[in-house]
């Protein structure tokens, strides 16, 4: 553990290639919104040149939220990795930021575990591998997500990973201590919810601690919507032992879930675990480039076609402007990868300026596109041999006319306002944690202890993974006489269980 401790990084400025030129109105349709935030918001959209739908991250950049935004954006720019979510595009204007970012198939890890209850080892070491390895990746890079929560990791059908949300990120430089208390209360650590000065890549270890348990078990590990008795349980470090799941995984939930950040592994380390064996399938690097330094001729005759010029392609592709030219790349690309093979000519235009909906009002986005995705204005391109038929990420190219998601609802780059339920009730991610004064005295000014007493153990009792919560008025208290019903009369049927344990695993130096 780095004994020095400094503030965060200083406030990031504007890096000349982020395009300034281009008005997002012009080259997007927006069709709905995504997600709404504090700060920002999500829209679904479509790039008008060559139909492809899109996700949209509007961040605001007046004087509170510049150096979030700022800061998010050029973050983005220096990730490439197969289980992060993709930047395309970033168009600066005076009063906002977009990033165009890729549309995440498949829905969050949350919901996959909610409906199948818990997730059985072999199934979550896929899963898990996937993750780990992202996270490796960004400390690799300085980079600490803070807010890796269930939420923030889709999956697809395939069980493909994409972390998505990089909203309260921060870069760090080793031997650097952050201040910056973030991320969602049930999966802060303990020297986050004690309000110390902390290493970044150990919390973001502590919070995959909590997103595997909460996998393999199918609840969270340490759960109350009361933040004093939250911190009391994760502090004192105890929390049920999972039942039913081999020695290697209880002893690696133990390392990610030690209460001092000094004895829990580091991403690296972790993937040398036991418990992954011959089994690992992540990606430890280097990685394929997003889109290649040298376009290809067929892509670069089409957009030739079309007015974009080749010199500003290839500089745009080389420096990594993230612009018009590299986005509209990108799409032709991924286009021509995911078609049948035929080749056909671009139609001499490119858009103009149109009517466009309002960004703000909901009811602007409830418009039906002017065209199919399916049918862009460009036709599909055959990509030259050097590129294959593989797509970045290592997967087969769907074929032509496969399947895309264009739900709203399960692509969330942002987070949402949260849903009713009660899972999300101590899941909302905010900005800035505020520490209570139950500890201040005793550990304000001391190193976290491992062996402090529990002082309110977490509840045995059989529950899915949602916190409970207190129902208000007549209906809640119908439902509390119901639940009481069902723990009362053994006769009746209850729902599934989660997959629980009766031991508690103890805080361990």
């Amino acid at each position: 553990m780095p004994t020095e401790t400094e503030e965060e990084l200083p406030t990031p400025t504007p890096e000349p290639s982020i395009s300034e030129e281009g008005n997002f109105h012009s080259q997007y349709q927006v069709l709905g919104t995504i997600g709404q935030g504090g700060n920002a918001k999500v829209l679904l959209a479509h790039h008008r040149l060559t139909g492809t739908p899109v996700a949209v991250k509007v961040l605001r950049k007046d004087k509170q939220w510049f150096q979030p935004a700022m800061m998010e954006a050029n973050i983005m720019r220096k990730i490439n990795h197969p289980n992060i979510v993709s930047l395309i595009q970033v168009i600066e204007k005076e009063t906002r930021i977009y990033l165009i970012m890729e549309l995440v198939e498949g829905q969050e890890l949350y919901q996959y575990i909610r409906e199948s209850g818990h997730i059985e080892e072999d199934e979550a070491r896929q899963i898990f591998e996937q993750i780990l390895s992202a996270v490796s990746y960004c400390h690799g890079k300085g980079i600490v997500h803070q807010d890796l929560k269930l939420d923030n990791i889709m999956i697809d059908k395939n069980k493909k990973v994409k972390v998505i949300d990089f909203g309260l990120s921060t870069q760090f430089q080793p031997g650097k201590m952050l201040n910056h208390h973030c991320g969602t209360y049930s999966f802060g650590s303990p020297e986050l919810l004690l309000g110390h000065r902390y290493d970044g890549p150990k919390n973001d270890m502590w919070i995959i601690g909590v997103v595997l348990y909460c996998m393999v078990v199918g609840k969270l590990p340490f759960d109350s919507v009361i933040i004093q008795e939250l911190q009391r349980q994760v502090v004192a470090g105890v929390y049920p032992a999972p039942c039913g799941v081999s020695k290697e995984l209880e002893d690696l939930l133990s390392k990610l879930l030690r209460v001092n950040p000094n004895f829990r592994p580091t991403a690296r380390k972790a993937m040398k675990h036991p418990w992954f064996k011959e089994h690992w399938n992540g990606l430890i690097g280097p990685y394929e480039e997003l889109l290649p330094l040298t376009p290809d001729p067929a892509i670069l005759d089409a957009m030739k076609s079309i007015g974009f010029q080749a010199s500003v392609v290839k500089h745009s592709l080389k420096q990594r402007k993230y612009n018009e030219e590299m986005a509209t790349y990108f799409f032709l690309q991924k286009q021509a990868l995911q078609g049948d093979g035929c080749t056909a000519q671009a139609q001499q235009v490119r858009p103009v300026a149109a009517p466009f909906p309002s960004l703000d009002p909901a009811a602007a986005f409830r418009l039906e596109p002017k065209r199919s995705g399916s049918l862009p204005v460009l036709g599909t391109l055959r990509v030259s041999s050097s590129h294959g038929h593989v797509s970045h990420y290592g997967q087969n190219a769907h074929p032509k006319g496969g399947k895309r998601s264009t739900v709203a609802g399960r692509l969330r780059p942002l987070q949402m306002t949260p849903a009713q339920d009660h899972y999300h009730k101590c899941a909302v991610s905010v900005s800035c944690i505020q520490t209570t004064s139950i500890f201040t005295e005793k550990s304000s000014n001391k190193e976290i202890n491992e062996d402090n007493p529990l002082s309110h153990r977490a509840p045995l009792e059989d529950k899915p993974i949602p916190s409970r919560v207190r129902h208000r008025g007549f209906k809640g208290w119908t439902r509390n006489i119901a639940h009481a019903l069902v723990k009362l009369c053994c006769c009746m049927p209850r729902r599934k269980k989660p997959h629980l344990g009766q031991n508690r695993i103890s805080p361990q130096k």
